[in-house]
């Protein structure tokens, strides 16, 4: 079994046993690139190159010496900096510097006299922070920040990193010398297990990280050499998931379009899930047109139809539920996959992850903007957000605008609520499960330390974890259905409140 940590954390890599994928690299060139740009004499050789191309570059940085202890103490003085090279320190500096700027600014506007102080506070430069720094500060990269905000200097940067760690030309270096036996048997254990995901559209920090965003946050500079789309375990397996849905409800719908009843397993699964979602979930939420009365299983025309199925054809246009429940019942089997994934040895749950719960509550929120544009207005969608009332013109041009200020920000709330919601129960699930099995793991580690002798307890924690934890993971599996439904469930009541008139 893989980290149940792994479950509810997204990576660059799939977890499997080692002996299924085990590591046997030989030499320095053939471990993968982000193995390579995390190992300390790489950042030296590194660091070497990019101090260097800088200093030809004029970039005004304090000696190499301390430099480099200036960036060691940074690594080490914070896990949070555990194996960042010398260019995240650099770009740490200078953003540290434009923090300070903006809180320096904001004083000086706050405390303005009159208007003239107030338009020169407001005029202040980063510029005129860093001359008033060196007349106040001690700190050695007061320069180096001044040449990174530079416009000029910002591509140059951009080239000098990505050039100073380019990991082909470190496999390349024949100055470089071979790593130890040693330490090529240690990394094989540690990728041991590991199937790191090719990223043929950027870079990786380390096996959780992405190296750099499409977008410098500062600069606004786009980056094409390294555009940081980086490919994801749980984007594989969000990927994964589609395809399987688009591929069962293809086949349902080749099987309902030739006609006949209902035959096998799957078939039946999947059209009595869609009978649930339209007639107990879209149906009572959005409003349509009932059918299974009178015609719909009555005599077939000439071309095999019944009469039910022309009825249908001719108010689906005006069938709010016939628009959504395609929509819904995407909602519902793509959940209930991404839920599923999470019980399967070496996979995981994208639906821990708040950016795919966020994404789908988007979703929805956008269904329910454009459809309740599409039926009232674009004007006529906000004020239905009010509910109706006859108050006299006085009191409505006072109350009827907080109404509706607070109806807003409860349509987004809610939304954000459905998003956090789904997260919640899925993360809060494999964290249980987690914490049981942690029960055998800690009786192990406190007898190893008080009374290695004694070891009768772990054998009564042991099989207690194990219950204890099939146990939650059968609960798990009803979740998994569960939360599927509700987040179904409530998109269609948000959807529904939209087309209707409060």
């Amino acid at each position: 079994m893989s980290d149940p940590v792994l479950h509810i954390k997204d990576s660059f890599f799939f977890e499997v046993p080692k002996i299924l994928a085990p590591s046997d690299f030989k030499k320095r060139a053939d471990f993968p690139d982000v193995w390579i740009s995390l190992d300390p004499e790489f950042q030296e050789w590194e660091f070497k190159r990019l101090f260097e191309s800088l200093h030809e570059l004029g970039a005004d940085l304090p000696p190499e010496e301390a430099a480099h202890h200036d960036w060691h103490e940074w690594v080490h003085g914070d896990h949070a900096n555990f194996a960042k090279p010398f260019d995240e320190f650099l770009e740490h500096k200078y953003r540290e510097q434009l923090a300070e700027f903006h809180v320096w600014r904001a004083a000086l506007v706050a405390g303005a006299k009159d208007d003239a102080q107030l338009a020169r506070a407001r005029n202040r430069t980063f510029d005129d922070f860093l001359k008033t720094a060196r007349g106040s500060g001690t700190d050695q990269y007061l320069n180096w920040s001044q040449w990174r905000d530079d416009h000029a200097h910002r591509s140059q940067w951009a080239a000098a990193r990505h050039e100073a760690g380019n990991v082909d030309a470190y496999r390349k270096d024949t100055s470089v010398a071979e790593w130890s036996a040693e330490k090529i048997q240690a990394y094989n254990h540690h990728l041991s297990g590991k199937v790191i995901i090719p990223q043929p559209f950027g870079r990786l920090r380390n096996l959780h990280e992405a190296e750099t965003s499409l977008i410098d946050q500062n600069t606004a500079w786009i980056n094409w050499n390294d555009p940081g789309l980086c490919i994801s375990k749980f984007m594989l397996i969000e990927l994964a998931v589609g395809l399987i849905v688009c591929l069962l409800f293809a086949w349902l719908a080749r099987k309902l379009s030739a006609g006949g009843p209902p035959r096998g397993m799957l078939w039946n699964v999947l059209e009595v899930f869609y009978l649930f979602i339209r007639d107990k979930i879209a149906r009572p939420a959005l409003g349509g047109h009932e059918e299974g009365h009178g015609d719909e299983h009555g005599e077939p025309d000439a071309h095999g139809h019944g009469h039910a199925e022309h009825a249908h054809a001719a108010h689906a246009h005006d069938d709010p539920a016939a628009k959504v429940t395609p929509l819904l019942m995407t909602f519902f089997f793509f959940i209930l996959g991404c839920n599923l994934m999470g019980m399967l040895p070496w996979a995981g749950s994208p639906t821990a992850s708040f950016a795919v719960t966020v994404a789908m509550a988007m979703t929805t929120f956008a269904t329910v903007v454009v459809l309740g544009m599409g039926q009232f207005g674009f004007f006529g969608f906000f004020l239905n957000q009010i509910p109706g009332m006859s108050l006299p013109w006085y009191m409505s041009i006072l109350i009827k605008p907080m109404l509706l200020a607070i109806e807003l920000l409860g349509l987004l709330i809610k939304h954000g609520v459905l998003a956090v919601r789904l997260l919640a129960n899925m993360v809060a699930g494999h964290l249980v499960i987690l914490g049981v099995m942690g029960i055998a793991f800690g009786a192990e580690a406190a007898l190893a330390l008080s009374a290695p002798e004694n070891s009768w307890q772990w054998w009564v924690a042991a099989p207690i974890a194990v219950v204890a934890a099939t146990a939650f993971n059968l609960l798990e599996l009803l979740v998994a259905f569960l939360q599927a439904y509700v987040f179904t469930f409530l998109s269609a009541l948000f959807i529904g409140a939209a087309l209707h008139k409060h």
